[in-house]
């Protein structure tokens, strides 16, 4: 039996929902023993509503919310007192937080979140441009790396092996899961990925706010050697580029082609694993200050995306760096590269200046290939799929969903916007991008749409305060809940037992602080529902 069917859910807050009032009821006994002994299951069936089951937080902005694979943990991220925090439950047999964790500073937004394929690994990706990973079950770090841009998305591949990050310049990195080293990127959106979600075959739906959505397929194919791509920045009269030492320092690198060698400060030799005291060979270099004397560390690996350079001899001289870096690539290295800037990108290209030795296998790594492009009158804020991989639910706006002062302003003002046909939770076929239904009872910005598990059923939330659950052939709401601010995002559990939603809430200084709903579950009724297997 579910564990819904085995406790009655105490709320963990009041919940001040407003609207169609439509319950959910209980699952028969046998449908929950089916649901429960099926491997990947999950419901089917007509709609008919949604039952209040559990209110995680009453205080916070909440950004992001997912859900296990087996539905039996949910992961979400709000903004905290001191910082972006990352907050696990187990949802079996009754809601109970695991941990709620500081990630990053208040600057740096925290909105994408996505567990791996087999429920051991949870991924979060911020506007700091880091990608972390944690133990799914403890929430206990397993390892960041650090991107060239904020970031905005996540998807694991269905095989687990690699993650996808978008960005708010429209980037798509693909990273290998083990170690989150590089392996590919592309930029198929001319502005801010919005969502990524991927099929069970592993068809990418990249969405977008250039009003797209790109259709993708990843392809083992042979990598670019001797290339890499960089953001840069021009700062103190020197180029500034990023790169990895060894492995371990995500460290930023200053172009000099006349310093005499590769140098790096002593707290980023610490960080890469090299102490300086413990250095026994020396190299003298000229400096301003006349010939320094500075330990040498020999044969190390820079790695700057898929371009790895081996055989690197790096000084320590904290006094040989230009403000604001940690650390100089000297001669040793631009003699070793070619290096032009691509205007129309804004990256600077390294080239190695010797070609590989012939014969030689080119390494190889899978790359993201477009298929298809699905083009729509809207910006594209979100973009799930079904458990078929044939149906896509999409959340679209008129307007990109910023928070501008002219939004806080309407806001404050109790102005509701007008009606849009532009505004819109979508049901689409994904082979196509032809939009199978549409519906437009959301005033402003619709920011999320989250399809079912079976594809005949969305549940959207928008800027208007409103999460609204549709079915497929009915033109009004099967049910409707209000929220005291902006829904962000909605996900229906992949079993379709539940509808998660995570949202902005009035905050409060005093008291208890508590408010209205922020992350909020509800149980999803069903007026005769099958199970389904993946």
């Amino acid at each position: 039996m579910s564990f819904v069917n085995r406790h009655a859910w105490a709320l963990a807050g009041v919940l001040a929902l407003t609207g169609c009032q439509h319950a959910a009821p209980a699952l028969a006994p046998d449908v929950a023993a089916r649901l429960e002994s099926t491997p990947g299951g999950f419901l089917s069936g007509e709609v008919t509503g949604l039952s209040e089951a559990a209110v995680l937080d009453n205080k916070d902005f909440v950004w992001t919310l997912a859900f296990s694979p087996d539905s039996s943990r949910v992961a979400y991220t709000h903004l905290g007192a001191r910082a972006y925090q990352l907050a696990l439950w187990t949802l079996e047999p009754s809601p109970a937080r695991v941990v709620d964790q500081d990630v990053n500073p208040h600057d740096f937004d925290l909105e994408a979140l996505a567990f791996s394929p087999d429920g051991t690994l949870l991924a979060s990706a911020g506007w700091d441009g880091v990608v972390r990973l944690y133990d799914a079950a403890t929430g206990a770090s397993r390892g960041s790396a650090r991107t060239e841009e904020s970031l905005t998305a996540v998807a694991f591949h269905p095989e687990g092996g690699h993650l996808v990050v978008g960005s708010e310049r429209g980037l798509l990195t693909l990273l290998r899961v083990a170690d989150l080293a590089w392996v590919s990127e592309s930029r198929p959106h001319t502005d801010r990925v919005s969502a990524l979600a991927f099929a069970p075959d592993g068809t990418l739906y990249s969405g977008g706010w250039d009003k797209r959505i790109q259709v993708l397929e990843g392809r083992e194919e042979a990598l670019p050697r001797g290339v890499a791509r960089l953001r840069y920045a021009r700062e103190g009269g020197f180029v500034r580029v990023s790169g990895t030492l060894d492995g371990r320092a995500s460290l930023v690198w200053a172009l000099d082609a006349r310093a005499p060698g590769v140098l790096l400060g002593a707290e980023a030799a610490s960080e890469a694993g090299l102490e300086p005291a413990l250095l026994k060979e020396t190299v003298t270099l000229p400096t301003a200050l006349g010939a320094l004397v500075v330990p040498v560390a020999r044969g190390h690996r820079l790695r700057f995306k898929g371009l790895e350079v081996e055989g690197v001899d790096v000084a320590v001289c904290d006094t040989c760096l230009p403000p604001g870096v940690q650390g100089v690539l000297g001669a040793p290295f631009t003699e070793r590269f070619d290096v032009s800037f691509d205007e129309a990108t804004g990256e600077l290209v390294l080239t190695a200046k010797a070609l590989a030795p012939e014969g030689e296998e080119a390494p190889r790594g899978l790359v993201l290939s477009p298929r298809a492009t699905f083009t729509f009158a809207s910006h594209v804020n979100d973009v799930t799929v079904d458990a078929a991989g044939q149906r896509l639910g999409v959340a679209l706006s008129k307007a990109k969903a910023l928070r501008s002062r002219e939004v806080y302003e309407r806001e404050k003002k109790g102005l509701v916007e007008p009606h849009s046909e532009d505004n819109a939770a979508a049901l689409v076929e994904a082979a196509s991008g032809r939009v199978l239904r549409q519906w437009t009872a959301h005033r402003g910005v619709v920011a999320t749409a989250a399809i079912s598990p079976d594809g005949r059923a969305l549940a959207s939330g928008g800027w208007d305060k409103q999460l609204y659950l549709w079915r497929e052939g009915q033109a009004s709401p099967v049910a409707r809940r209000g929220f005291g601010w902006s829904v962000r995002r909605v996900r229906f559990s992949p079993d379709g037992r539940y509808v998660g939603v995570a949202a902005w809430t009035p905050q409060k200084a005093t008291g208890n602080q508590e408010s209205d709903p922020s992350a909020a579950l509800f149980t999803v009724g069903y007026a005769a529902p099958s199970v389904e297997r993946r």
